[in-house]
């Protein structure tokens, strides 16, 4: 099996699985994949939903759909693979459940050519669609010094973010590559450099990637593209996204109070599946150390 299809998503394993668990598929289910990567957790559902259930994949990244659709080319007939963004989902029907993984795929990381790692030299790209958009190298060329430091201070949650971003701006040219990028920070933060550079390496690609724009307009519209008794799960990875999940979810499953008397005066039309987030269990985190920092909530409808 080439090495890309060997990906293992995260919280779904032949073994264990709390994504297929908790999302709890079944023969004819309709499935959105919003995030289908390499389709790992896409065959899972496939595999479930017999021939009568069909799955509709997005993603934005041409090279992950190409794979995808060669992992899933047994069951053609019952995909919908489609290159584009998870935030507009006007256009789709209703379905049982929908699943949205928040994280990087593993090729992001491991082809140098796309930037995404510091530890390897590379143009300074991010981009998760690269048919379209501004590079992070094109992005720091073209913001101001203040700009920088507001993506760092809201997407990296790093202090001294100005002074790399005024570091970033002094020189003859703004760094173009992801050497000049980790050495920069090294010169700025010194031994703290280390410790960082995943958080400013996140905030660039959050900003290149609108991946807070593109979150909102997914939880304001996901959630009623749920069929009553339909199942809605979100894998995040970071403190940012989790908590815009945490607070659509809490939302949606509160009922409507009347603040005078604290009468009901409509029932709650979704219900927490997970009042905490599930995480990754020792043993998954031992075989696949990027799924540590996964938090993975569930919201079901229960009323139209």
């Amino acid at each position: 099996m080439p090495e890309r299809l060997r990906h293992e998503p995260v919280l779904h394993s032949r073994e264990e699985s709390e994504v297929m668990r908790l999302l709890s598929p079944k023969p004819g289910d309709m499935v959105l994949d919003a995030t289908l990567g390499l389709g790992g957790h896409a065959l899972g559902f496939l595999e479930r939903i017999g021939s009568g259930g069909r799955l509709t994949g997005l993603d934005l990244d041409q090279e992950n759909l190409s794979v995808a659709r060669d992992r899933l080319s047994a069951f053609s007939k019952q995909i919908d693979v489609r290159h584009g963004n998870f935030r507009d989902l006007r256009d789709l029907p209703q379905f049982d459940i929908i699943l949205a993984d928040l994280g990087l795929s593993s090729p992001h990381l491991d082809d140098a050519s796309r930037g995404f790692s510091f530890r390897t030299d590379a143009p300074l790209d991010l981009r998760f669609d690269r048919t379209r958009g501004r590079t992070a190298a094109e992005f720091l060329e073209r913001a101001s010094a203040d700009e920088i430091t507001r993506v760092f201070q809201q997407y990296g949650e790093f202090s001294g973010a100005h002074k790399l971003s005024h570091a970033l701006k002094k020189g003859p040219r703004v760094s173009q590559t992801t050497r000049e990028l980790k050495a920069l920070a090294e010169e700025v933060f010194g031994y703290r450099a280390q410790a960082l550079l995943p958080q400013i390496f996140q905030a660039l690609r959050m900003r290149v990637n609108d991946e807070p724009g593109a979150l909102a307009d997914f939880l304001e519209e996901a959630p009623y593209k749920l069929n009553v008794g339909g199942r809605l799960g979100i894998i995040s990875y970071h403190s940012l996204e989790d908590r815009a999940v945490k607070t659509a979810f809490r939302t949606l499953s509160q009922p409507v109070i009347d603040p005078a008397t604290g009468r009901t005066l409509q029932n709650a039309a979704f219900t927490l599946l997970t009042k905490r987030p599930v995480r990754p269990s020792e043993r998954e985190i031992k075989r696949n150390p990027r799924s540590r920092s996964a938090l993975f909530r569930v919201l079901r409808r229960t009323a139209s």
